[in-house]
């Protein structure tokens, strides 16, 4: 793909991983909208990355507006090429303890699987639809967690193997119609989502590698994903964590 004049949504895209993609596809002549809960962050992100990036508030939970939401980012970019569906959330507990396993409610749990999986069933719904409609052979790319690949005890690692079991389906569903679909596992990044904040150290010790992965890492590999040479490359979801998930 060459990626200049092309428009591209990024959601959950003013900070940490939705940031560094927005920011990388900017750099390769896109048009990104990028969207989130809160206005005045997105507008700083956006003015941060460029006079190519428009914010625009968007809550992935609200799946019921999914279809309505895309279209007017549609109308802001111009048109449609690329969907990252970055959006996602941590369960409030965490869920590595059998108490807070235990204690987990109805809210918490729908709470986590309505933005981490629904969100991201019904974006991908309204942006095929798009695509399929204007014949354009787009790319959707799906941010989901190496959560995925270990046992799952709760809702967090339970969105994201639905996630990359959704990513796995769809990629090959719409592929005969030139529409590439795949994602990105992410271990433990030098996020804020992740307790880490700048000037923090980068070493962790349960990474083969030793040290967190960065955003700026994560956003070349989806790069790669999003371009024409990853055009047979379908419906996977690449694991990026420094070996972490290797038992």
């Amino acid at each position: 793909m060459t990626y200049k004049d092309k428009k591209a949504i990024v959601t959950g895209g003013s900070r940490g991983i939705g940031y560094a993609i927005a920011g990388a596809l900017v750099k390769k002549g896109c048009k990104v909208v990028i969207t989130g809960r809160n206005g005045e962050t997105l507008k700083q992100a956006a003015a941060e990355l460029g006079d190519a990036v428009i914010p625009m508030v968007w809550d992935a939970a609200e799946i019921e507006r999914a279809d309505q939401k895309l279209r007017e980012a549609v109308e802001l970019l111009g048109g449609l090429d690329i969907v990252v569906n970055n959006a996602g959330i941590f369960a409030q507990r965490g869920e590595w303890g059998k108490e807070t396993l235990l204690q987990t409610t109805v809210d918490e749990w729908e709470r986590v699987m309505r933005t981490n999986t629904s969100a991201l069933f019904f974006t991908m719904q309204a942006a095929v639809n798009y695509m399929r409609r204007h014949n354009i052979c787009g790319n959707i790319l799906n941010v989901t967690s190496v959560a995925g690949y270990e046992p799952v005890y709760g809702a967090y690692g339970a969105s994201k193997t639905a996630a990359s079991a959704l990513t796995r389906g769809w990629g090959k569903m719409f592929a005969d119609e030139g529409i590439t679909i795949n994602g990105i596992a992410p271990g433990p990044v030098a996020t804020e989502m992740n307790n880490w904040h700048e000037g923090d150290p980068m070493e962790h010790e349960r990474i083969p590698y030793g040290r967190f992965a960065t955003i700026d890492e994560i956003a070349d590999l989806a790069l790669y994903l999003l371009s024409d040479s990853a055009r047979m490359v379908c419906g996977e979801t690449v694991v990026l964590d420094g070996g972490y998930a290797i038992r």
